[in-house]
């Protein structure tokens, strides 16, 4: 069939025929339907809103990846701006009870969120929808839309509360506060100001990411209203953090208005000027006192270093009218903040002979060359010689920060230096106060000789040159010494002189009768305070004999000749009994001799005779009148002669045993002729890893002072190298030598004390002056000396530090860098670089708090480790090498060094808990208990409780009326503050 007649029938017989359907327009009807279906889907997933969580359930969890989450939490840190390649970025941190999380907002959001001032700040109630970012030991979260943050509550007032002072119970209010800025950073975080508001230092913040479209210009001096978040800085110091510009007023101090000095004190608590010439600059209490005059009227302004360094003292005199503005105290003082030269008058330089006492105070310029160089603490002390006299120069720490590279270098002994700067009177001595870097000048080269014309008069002339500078002639008579000062006698007159400059004089070489210029200020007809000497024609003494010096010679220089016999060590002065002439050798001398005669040495010394007890002595004052006279050469000889013999004699000798008998060491050896001891200094003992007891020696020795004064080996016996385990009682005072592990290591005042083991047993090596040794816990030793007993045990003494060799480990690859927030996770050795916060001792060891951008921790650290806290205190960045096995620190690298601060000691409070601090006073008590000694001291400002570990103090003594210095940490001991030091080179007696 073909056609419609063939089509087969799909409907019943008898039922109407229906009309076709198109079926292909059902694909696009179900295209429609899909799209209508995703987009419903779409609308619904976004009105959805995401599930809160807890931080504490996501924090770490890795499951949570990528996860979009709700956060409800209170922000607790200032937003951190960072700014990479152009890109902006927020950071804030949330806490919400159960933990703490980092909310980033990167660019364009985060530039959006500025701009509409979205950004939260301390104390706001925030719920942030995140998602999260899981890492090994860090989560944090990422903000996608700006909608995605919602503010419960804003910590925001608009007419906050007016404050004087912040505590820490003010934490998360919104306070203002009004003063004068004192101090100004441009840190990380933002402008850091310092604002005295007249009752206390307030620190304000404003934050970086106020600063980013926005320009602040304020400087120290401005007067300044910022309210804000009360914000607990690193949980403890409260300070004031601005969240709104527009509320922010800054007064700049240019403004204040100027009124005449006499009225000035009329205005309590006024911001004004005043404008005056210098009277006079002192310290007080972290601060200078500026005095001002305006011929008539005084006022003193309390001026903060980094004003007065505005004040260049080379152009700048006390002439000079200065205009100085601030807060005027309740005092009658001003409190300033700005320091401008209106009308200088260029500093003259002087020479430093013509620098007197009434001169206190004022600016002076001089210049010399450099002939001493001493780092006390962070400051810098110099002495320098313009061929008029010696002057001291002081550079506090600040201005010694100022100065460049460049010139801290040429800093040298030799060479010439410019020096501006306010005089000032220390212990009895004029010295130079530098408190600007633009005080010193270096020259780089030695200031060319200069004759200074000052006029030559004999003792006849001096009634008519009183209050004047002059070069006294005449020739020596005696020398005497009195209360503190020695007086030199020229034609009948006295010349005091001070110690440095009789130096000069070398009795040896000039004696009685030699003519001397002495350079010097006239204060009378018979009275000259000299400053320097000089010899013109020297007179060598004719040498006494001991028996030769009487009481009729009291006051004259004398030389003596003769052999010594006895030397005795009185509390650090020397006494020297030449034949039986007593020689005294003050303190001041005895430290400076390069030559210190034993008994039986044929000696040449030259001094005054004084008068002790009835009977004359030689006083030796200059450290190079005292010679050695070679006496004839030793002879051949054997260890049986030394019981007759009178000088000294060579022995070839086998070395028996070794002792310790302070300040030597007792040798004993024999020949063939007997045995006997001697004793010997350190310096003269071998090596004892090549040559121990056994050994043939060739020594001289002397039979009079029972010395050995020269000593070779003639064939070397090394010490026997002995297992830890198999030394004992019985080889006392021989040497021997081991191989082990260090298990154990502790500092001793200036020694060191191991526990070494090689797997036999431990043993105890003493280190006598080791305390540098760089050795730690685990290494191996190799070290020789010898067995000593010491509790009834056996302990090895090593007293040549060559005789020990410490064997690094071999390494196992680069140490990993981690950092605080990974270390608990982290095995083996690693590295960190952190800031140090502070210092404790817990259960019989110190901890170091320290801190970095990840978070905090406490790192247990032997005290050997610890880094000197006058050159690198708590605030200092440091280099960490931890041993997470051992729980400990294995070593400290300082990267940015801050030095401790210095402080008066009424001002050390429990605020500075394990902060290491520099406080200097007159000790007022003493208790010293079985494993410390306790100090109080003050200097003026408090009393301030000094506690010092015996293991720290060694051979230290303390008494009453002596000035110390110490460099330490801050701690508590029953709510009574302390400064405890933890090395020995960090106590300074004075």
């Amino acid at each position: 069939m073909s056609g419609k007649k063939g089509e087969k029938k799909l409907y019943y017989h008898g039922l109407k025929e229906q009309k076709k359907l198109d079926v292909s327009r059902l694909k696009y009807l179900s295209i429609l339907l899909s799209v209508i279906g995703v987009a419903v889907l779409l609308v619904a997933a976004q009105s959805a809103q995401a599930p809160l969580v807890r931080v504490s359930d996501v924090y770490g969890n890795y499951l949570m990846n990528y996860a979009v989450v709700r956060i409800n939490g209170t922000v607790v840190t200032v937003p951190y701006v960072s700014q990479t390649g152009g890109k902006l970025g927020i950071t804030f941190t949330v806490d919400d009870g159960t933990g703490q999380i980092d909310v980033r907002v990167y660019s364009p959001l985060a530039d959006e969120m500025i701009r509409k001032g979205l950004v939260p700040f301390p104390g706001d109630e925030v719920t942030a929808e995140v998602q999260l970012r899981v890492r090994e030991t860090y989560t944090y979260s990422m903000l996608q839309y700006l909608d995605g943050l919602h503010f419960r509550s804003k910590l925001y007032s608009e007419k906050p509360p007016l404050v004087k002072s912040l505590n820490a119970n003010m934490s998360n209010t919104y306070v203002a506060v009004e003063g004068i800025i004192t101090d100004f950073s441009n840190v990380s975080s933002g402008y850091l100001l310092t604002v005295d508001t007249g009752d206390s230092l307030v620190s304000v913040l404003v934050p970086r990411v106020l600063l980013v479209f926005n320009n602040l210009s304020v400087k120290v001096g401005d007067t300044i209203y910022a309210p804000g978040i009360v914000y607990l800085y690193k949980g403890t110091s409260p300070e004031i953090v601005v969240r709104n510009l527009t509320q922010l007023a800054v007064t700049p101090i240019e403004e204040a208005p100027v009124v005449p000095i006499g009225e000035a004190p009329n205005y309590p608590g006024m911001v004004l000027a005043v404008e005056g010439s210098i009277a006079g600059i002192t310290y007080e209490n972290g601060r200078y006192a500026l005095t001002l005059t305006d011929g008539g009227n005084y006022l003193d302004a309390l001026v903060p270093r980094e004003v007065l360094a505005n004040l260049n003292p080379f152009n700048a005199s006390s002439e000079s009218t200065v205009r100085v503005a601030g807060r005027m105290g309740d005092d009658g003082r001003l409190v300033a903040a700005y320091l401008e030269a209106v009308k200088p008058v260029k500093t003259e330089f002087k020479p430093i002979g013509v620098l007197t006492l009434d001169m206190r105070g004022s600016i002076v310029a001089v210049k010399g060359n450099i002939e001493e160089v001493d780092r006390i603490g962070s400051n810098l002390k110099l002495v320098i010689d313009d061929g008029t006299g010696r002057l001291d120069v002081f550079v506090p720490s600040a201005t010694l920060a100022e100065l460049s590279n460049e010139t801290k270098a040429q800093l040298k002994v030799g060479l010439g230096v410019e020096v501006g700067g306010y005089l000032e009177l220390y212990r009895g001595k004029l010295e130079v106060v530098v408190y600007t870097g633009e005080g010193i000048r270096a020259l780089g080269e030695p200031l060319p000789p200069e004759e200074i014309e000052l006029p030559k008069v004999t003792a006849g002339q001096l009634a008519d040159y009183e209050g004047q500078l002059v070069d006294f002639a005449g020739s020596i008579e005696g020398l005497t010494y009195a209360n503190g000062t020695y007086y030199l006698t020229v034609d009948g007159v006295k010349a005091s002189l001070p110690r440095e400059a009789l130096l000069n004089l070398n009795p040896l070489e000039a004696g009685t009768g030699s003519p001397v210029v002495i350079r010097g200020l006239v204060a009378g007809d018979n009275l000259v305070k000299g400053e320097n000497i000089t010899v013109e024609v020297p007179i060598a003494p004719i040498p006494l004999k001991p028996d030769e010096v009487t009481v009729d010679m009291e006051g004259q220089l004398v030389a003596v000749v003769g052999k010594v016999t006895d030397v005795a060590n009185l509390s650090g002065n020397l006494k020297i009994v030449v034949g039986n002439l007593p020689v005294f050798v003050p303190r001041s001398t005895a430290n400076e001799l390069t030559y210190v005669p034993a008994k039986g040495d044929l000696v040449q010394i030259g001094g005054y005779v004084e008068i002790y007890r009835d009977e004359p002595e030689v006083v030796l004052f200059n450290p190079a009148s005292i010679e050695k006279l070679e006496a004839s050469g030793p002879t051949e000889g054997t260890v049986s002669d030394l019981k007759t013999a009178t000088e000294p004699l060579l022995l070839t000798v086998t070395w028996d045993s070794i002792a310790y008998q302070k300040p030597d060491y007792v040798i004993t050896f024999h020949d063939p002729t007997g045995s006997a001891t001697l004793l010997a200094e350190r310096s003269l003992l071998p090596n004892p890893l090549n040559a121990g007891t056994g050994s043939t020696l060739r020594v001289i020795a002397d039979p009079l002072s029972g010395r050995i004064t020269g000593l070779n080996v003639t064939r070397a016996k090394p010490s026997p190298i002995l297992r830890t385990g198999s030394i004992g009682l019985s080889m006392k005072g021989k040497t021997v030598a081991i191989n082990g592990t260090v298990s154990s290591v502790a500092i001793i005042g200036s020694n060191l004390k191991l526990t070494v083991d090689d797997g036999s047993g431990e043993i105890a090596v003493f280190i006598p002056g080791g305390a540098n040794v760089s050795v730690s816990k685990g290494q191996t030793v190799h070290l020789a000396g010898y067995v000593d007993e010491y509790r009834d045990e056996p302990e090895i003494i090593v007293y040549d530090l060559s005789a020990i060799e410490v064997e690094r480990p071999s390494g196992t690859g680069e140490i990993e860098e981690v950092t605080v927030a990974e270390l608990s996770k982290a095995t083996g050795r690693v590295n960190l670089t952190v800031t140090w916060d502070g210092l404790g001792y817990e259960n019989g060891a110190y901890y170091m708090a320290i801190h970095d951008s990840t978070g905090s921790t406490k790192l247990k650290v032997a005290r050997t480790l610890l880094p000197d806290p006058r050159e690198a205190g708590t605030g200092s960045t440091l280099r960490i090498t931890y041993d997470t096995s051992a729980g400990e620190v294995v070593s400290i690298t300082v990267v940015e060094a801050v030095p401790a601060e210095e402080l008066r000691t009424g001002d050390v409070t429990l605020d500075l808990l394990g902060t290491t601090v520099v406080v200097e006073g007159t000790v007022k008590d003493v208790y010293t208990g079985s494993t410390f000694v306790k100090l109080t001291i003050d200097d003026g400002s408090g009393e301030l409780v000094i506690f010092i570990p015996k293991s720290v103090a060694g051979d230290l003594s303390f008494t009453e009326g002596q000035t110390v210095r110490i460099a330490g940490y801050v701690a508590e001991y029953k709510g009574t503050v302390e400064v405890i030091p933890y090395r020995g080179d960090c106590i300074e007696v004075r």
